[in-house]
């Protein structure tokens, strides 16, 4: 076994990986429901109904329908459940935590002349978590055909130690996972060793004997959106309203990759650690405007339409690799990348109605078009051509559906809703089902709302490499518990 000398790191150039991907885009463009109880009760099928804070990060037009000043504020508590399929292991992890999901304020201005026909202009400030990113994923079982040790082995080919990967390849090495062919040289005696440094590597793994991996995924934060809404009423016919809004990403995902229990290894490698560590701050801005009609007593319309979000994002990644052998252990760190970039997320269209039967009964209905093809990362650093083609060939036009109903019993309302959001993903049937419920109570001074989500989604995770292995399968299932407490006035 080589023990080359750490002088070598000194002169060797720190190389700029770039974490980001086409999945990070994808992360940053998706939502789900969140917001208000009664909102998320009726699946946030509100984009013809209004009246209803958290819609106006959908179709701020719903603020037009404001009659009376008002501020709510909604919390949620949330079990996330993450189950992994490994060939034939099967892995649950729960996790739980709480957050703030909406919190408003409603301003109406009646105009002086009653004879106006703007009948009001209501102005909305505050905020709406638009997504989740808390969860935990274990992933574990045994592979007989391949090792992450055999990635790290075809990166570092043909590249001389120095110019390793600082990420990767290069803690690989220094902690001798893989080797140089010619691994013989007494560097105490040949000061000349760095010739037999010709970019040809070895690794300590045998792929196809038996190992039980692990990869450990936790990953915290969330999306919320700062607005600034003002809309009004036309005649109690036409409502509109825009929306201008300040979402902002809060991301750290921790995930560590285990190898161990080896049937063979050469020179007594039992086990070894890749840690990746990822901490993502973004702040963003975009615009949302929209239509409700009211086509008779009973039956309004509505459409919006959401800009592009555009993202600046600065992540910090860092990696670091620990090798345990019979008689020693080596670890290395990675140095610390700073990185920033730009995104631009998809644009969104919605298509809305709703209905009341028997003056006490509303159904509601959302149709949403959101193109994932359409998202772009930019840097000025770094040159995302091939992360931009990935968005252009794996990505898809996705199709949301989202359906709402409400019985009112006064002074208690009950609520019901189902959505369907269609996968991002080419090829790739499955996407994300929600069912959900809720019960209020409203006396036009006050409301308390309570509502449960039950959230329902599959998608895959690259253990290292599709080469080398299959996705690993996920199934998510959310249970979330919302409570929204608010005051007219």
């Amino acid at each position: 076994m080589r023990r080359i000398p750490i002088i070598i790191l000194l002169i060797s150039t720190i190389l700029n990986l770039n974490a980001q991907n086409e999945f990070d885009a994808l992360r940053y463009s998706q939502q789900s429901i969140f917001g208000s109880a009664r909102f998320s009760a009726m699946s946030g099928a509100f984009g013809a109904l209004g009246s209803e804070f958290s819609s106006l990060s959908y179709n701020p037009a719903g603020i037009g329908l404001y009659q009376a000043n008002e501020f709510t504020f909604s919390s949620s508590f949330n079990i996330n459940n993450s189950k992994s399929y490994f060939n034939s292991s099967q892995i649950d992890v729960d996790r739980m935590n709480s957050n703030i999901t909406s919190l408003g304020i409603i301003y109406t201005i009646f105009p002086f002349n009653n004879d106006n026909e703007w009948k009001r202009i209501n102005i909305g400030i505050g905020i709406n978590q638009l997504a989740s990113y808390e969860r935990n994923i274990r992933i574990e079982g045994e592979n007989s055909s391949s090792s992450l040790a055999d990635k790290m082995l075809e990166e570092a080919n043909e590249n001389t130690i120095n110019n390793l990967n600082n990420f990767h390849t290069s803690l690989a090495f220094w902690t001798d996972l893989i080797d140089l062919s010619d691994n013989s040289i007494d560097t105490t005696i040949d000061p000349v060793w760095y010739l037999y440094d010709n970019g040809n590597y070895i690794s300590h793994v045998k792929s196809n004997s038996r190992k039980t991996q692990k990869k450990n995924i936790y990953s915290r934060g969330s999306q919320h959106e700062g607005l600034l809404s003002i809309g009004g009423s036309y005649n109690e016919y036409i409502y509109t309203g825009i929306t201008i809004g300040f979402p902002s990403i809060e991301y750290h995902e921790r995930s560590i990759h285990t190898e161990e229990n080896f049937q063979d290894t050469i020179n007594s490698l039992e086990a070894f650690n890749y840690e990746e560590d990822l901490i993502v701050h973004g702040s963003g801005i975009n615009i949302k405007a929209g239509a409700i009609i009211r086509i008779s007593e009973k039956l309004k319309i509505g459409a919006a339409i959401h800009s592009p979000t555009f993202y600046e994002i600065e992540e910090t990644y860092s990696t670091s690799l620990t090798t345990y052998f019979t008689d020693n252990t080596y670890s290395e760190l990675s140095p610390y990348n700073i990185f920033k970039y730009n995104l631009i997320t998809p644009w969104k269209g919605i298509l809305s109605t709703s209905t009341i039967i028997n003056n006490n009964i509303i159904f509601s209905a959302d149709y949403e078009i959101v193109d994932y093809t359409f998202s772009e990362m930019s840097s000025n650093d770094y040159l995302f051509y091939e992360e931009n083609d990935a968005i252009k060939n794996q990505f898809s036009k996705a199709i949301n559906i989202r359906l709402g109903a409400e019985i009112k019993l006064n002074p208690f309302m009950l609520r019901a809703g189902y959505s369907n959001y269609g996968s991002a993903i080419k090829e790739q049937e499955f996407g994300t089902e929600n069912f959900s419920f809720g019960i209020g109570l409203n006396n036009n001074k006050y409301f308390f709302d309570l509502a449960y989500v039950l959230s329902e989604g599959m998608n895959e995770h690259r253990l290292y490499s599709e080469d080398y292995i299959n996705p690993i399968n996920i199934v998510e299932t959310n249970h979330n518990l919302l409570f929204t407490l608010g005051f007219r006035y």
